[in-house]
This record gives structure tokens, sequence and C-alpha cells, in this order.
């Protein structure tokens, strides 16, 4: 028994899940982006499948990264707000890969807590200061010599930075108004910028009152005139490019005939689209995310399915022919299967607004707890910018009514309360 458990862990291979922090879906230039220049993202693509409409379960860190890590949804893991520990009892990545005989190893950010006290199932071999400019390369480093010590196999190693999330303290020590040199090389300003004044109130509040950190970065970016937005973007890709530079090292030390990749970002990032900045909101800037799953055998292609952070775990355990535990909410995306909805939540600061998204194939749904005007519905085929809110218009009904339904189905499905 013994020697056929040696012989299984021998034909598995060996996976690398790489994660940046706040990058938005198109933050690459792989994805059609002509302001910057990221050829280690280009390379894990070229040899594997993008899932070009893949949104994260929660835009901020914690509560993302507890669902990237165990499948399921946040109000389920017990992370409704930055730096709470998963709770007690539910399986994570490591401890499932490490259960069958998996070398696991974490190097990064963890943020679920803050400390490395709260991780399960992984061996520590590198952490870092809150700064992407002081974390990742010394991350890099570390991942690429313990791939080169040929570390016992199978393995699953995680390396998870920090950039371009220095974007937000960027955003805080730049209220506008500034000079800008050489402006006309800076990107344009996004079409979708203006704010619609039949908004829900609860993200208008956040934009404007709120108390926390990401709301007082939003109030900035409101304020900002154009040459601001302008530079805001162009500094935002460098630090998508900084952090590219430091994946290439990583990527430079794994043998890709035997180790799959799996490269994502926990959330997006607001890019001045309704004068928002930072996460925290379901636009598709803030909600949108790069996910590729590459490796042996596998050619480059695009996939348009729906897909979800919670898809993580079950895809890395098909890959590695395991069980995937089934209370799990997301699907191996490597199978044929569609999907007809996925969906994200969001709590702000003040705890009665709450906040849930819906999205099925064509149009978008969301709904807060409290406050005047609180659904949204767009169709994102014919408005991608998020500019017409069809809930506020008598052509909305009929998709409008079927959305609330399918809503109301996976709340109670899931135990969410909301």
């Amino acid at each position: 028994m013994a020697g056929a458990l040696t012989s299984m862990q021998a034909a598995r291979p060996n996976i690398v899940v790489i994660l940046t922090d706040q990058q938005t879906h198109n933050a690459w230039s792989g994805a059609g982006n002509p302001w910057l220049r990221t050829p280690a993202m280009d390379s894990i693509a070229a040899r594997g499948v993008t899932f070009s409409n893949a949104i994260c379960p929660y835009p901020v860190c914690s509560p993302s990264r507890s669902s990237i890590f165990t499948g399921r949804m946040p109000h389920e893991t017990g992370v409704m707000g930055n730096g709470g520990p998963i709770a007690p009892g539910m399986a994570s990545m490591g401890e499932i890969f490490r259960a069958a005989g998996y070398n696991t190893a974490y190097g990064g950010k963890w943020h679920l807590p803050k400390a490395f006290d709260g991780m399960t199932g992984f061996t520590k071999i590198a952490g870092g200061s809150a700064l992407g400019k002081d974390m990742d390369a010394p991350l890099s480093n570390a991942c690429a010599e313990w791939l080169r010590g040929n570390p016992k196999g199978p393995f699953l190693l995680v390396a998870s930075f920090m950039n371009p999330h220095d974007i937000c303290d960027w955003i805080r020590q730049h209220p506008g108004a500034g000079s800008h040199a050489a402006v006309e090389r800076y990107p344009h300003t996004p079409g979708n910028m203006a704010v619609d004044p039949d908004e829900p109130e609860a993200i208008q509040y956040h934009r404007t009152a709120g108390y926390d950190l990401m709301s007082k970065a939003v109030g900035i970016a409101s304020n900002w005139k154009p040459d601001d937005m302008r530079q805001y973007h162009h500094d935002y890709y460098r630090m998508v490019e900084q952090v590219d530079a430091e994946i290439g090292k990583v990527l430079a030390a794994i043998d890709p005939a035997n180790t799959h990749v799996l490269f994502a970002s926990d959330h997006g990032e607001g890019m001045g689209a309704h004068r928002w900045a930072q996460k925290a909101s379901f636009y598709e800037e803030s909600l949108r995310v790069p996910l590729i799953v590459s490796g042996p055998g596998m050619a480059r292609r695009v996939d348009r399915r729906l897909a979800t952070l919670t898809d993580v775990v079950p895809t890395l355990c098909a890959l590695a022919a395991l069980p995937a535990p089934e209370d799990m909410r997301g699907i191996d995306l490597l199978a044929p299967a569609e999907r007809l909805f996925v969906t994200s939540q969001l709590r702000y600061e003040i705890a009665e607004r709450e906040g849930r998204m819906l999205r099925t194939k064509r149009y978008k749904y969301v709904r807060f707890n409290s406050g005047a005007r609180p659904e949204q519905l767009f169709d994102l085929e014919t408005d991608p910018g998020e500019t017409y809110n069809l809930a506020r218009r008598p052509e909305g009904g009929p998709v409008l009514e079927e959305h609330r339904r399918l809503m109301k189905q996976w709340l109670s499905k899931t135990g969410d309360r909301f």
C-alpha cells in the first residue's frame, strides 16, 4: 500500500500558485492593454487557459483570500472583513494537499489574519513587510531558491505577492491637482468616469463620507482632475510591471515539464471608473480579476465562461487527481461544465450596509440591504462600462425579477442571512 501511494505521488504534478494583490482584470499586456508590458504573466497565458470572465467572491483582501484557499464564500469562512482568520474546521488548500502527500510551502502575504500564526497546511518559506516594494523582491528570491533546491515532490508552492497593492498608499499621498510631467504619454481617462446620480446610497456614502481607509482613498479620487487620473493609471501600471518582473524570477526556476501554474489576483482596482479608486465595489474594475491556469499539455486559449476565485481549490484538486471537498462552492474550471451565475459579497465598515452581486452571462445584478435605491442591474453586453442602471428603468423589469429570484435561491442554498 505504501509503495502504491509513493507511485501515485510521483505521478502527480507539481503546482505553483502565484497571486498578486489588487490587479484588475485587464492590467496585463496579454489582455491587450497597450499601457504596460508584463512578459512573465504573458508567458503563463502562452501555455494555458485565460479565464476572461473571472470575478472575486468579495472585492477586499482577506475575505477574497479566504475563498481562494477554501472554495467557500466569505460568509461561510467567517471572514467578512480584513484581518480575520478562517473559521476552525474548514478544510483549506494547504491541508488538502498536505494530507495527500504534497510538500506544501507558502511565501508572501497571508492576511488571514495578518500574521502567519493562523496559517494551516503550509510551511512558511518567506514573509514580508506591508509594502510590495519591500516584500516582493525578497519573496521572489526565496521562492526561486526553494524551487532550485530540488524540493521533495510532488509539491504545492504559493507565492503571494503584494503589488500592485501599493497603489493604496499612493492614492492617499496624491490628493490631486499636482504637476504631471509628460502627461501626454499617460493612459487616457476612463470613458465611464461619471457617477450615476441614481447610484445606490450605500455606494455613494462610502465614496464621500465613509470613515475607513478605503473610503478615504475613494474620496480623494472622486475629486481628481483628468490629468490626476491619468497619472494614477500610469503609476499603477508601473507597479504591475514591477511585480511582473518578480514573478519572472519564480517562473525561471520552475521546471515546465511537470509543473502547473495558476495565476490570479485577489481582487481588482477601481481605476477611476465611476470616480472609484481602490476596491470594495461591485463595478467590473474592482470585481474582475486575471485568472490563468497553465502547464504541461496545455495550449493558449481564452475561456469566456463565468469563473470565480472559489474555483481555485477545486481546479487544483482536479489537476492533482485529488477529491475536492463536496461542500465547496467552486467548480473545476478545466471541466466542460458551464454555470448559470457567479456571486460576490461586500460589507462596508458600517456593518448594516452589506451588498450582494449575482452575475449571469449577460447581466449583473447588485442589491444592498439598506439605503435608498438599493439595486443595480447592468447589461454587460451592451453596457460594459455599467453606466445605465436597468433596475431604475421599466425595460429592466423581467430581467430584474429573474435575477432577484436567482439571488434569493442562492442566499437560501448557502445559508447567507443577507
